[in-house]
């Protein structure tokens, strides 16, 4: 897996499923996550959502928003 940062400049909202329909999660600017896979105009992330080692896996739509780093 590839690590990526979100440098948006904004936050990206994560969604649970390919149609985003349910919001499970943010990827706040600056953020590291983890690319899964790129497919559709989507991006698949593993992200950290505190600092107790919690991690999820959702959908987001803005490409644009994650930068290899």
């Amino acid at each position: 897996m590839k690590r990526f940062v979100n440098t948006s400049g904004r936050e990206l909202v994560i969604y649970a499923d390919n149609k985003l329909t349910a919001k499970i999660g943010v990827l706040y600017r600056d953020s590291a996550c983890f690319c899964i896979l790129e497919q559709d105009e989507m991006v698949v992330v593993l992200y950290k959502v505190s600092s107790y080692g919690v991690f999820k896996v959702g959908f987001t739509d803005f490409m644009q928003g994650v930068q290899e780093g």
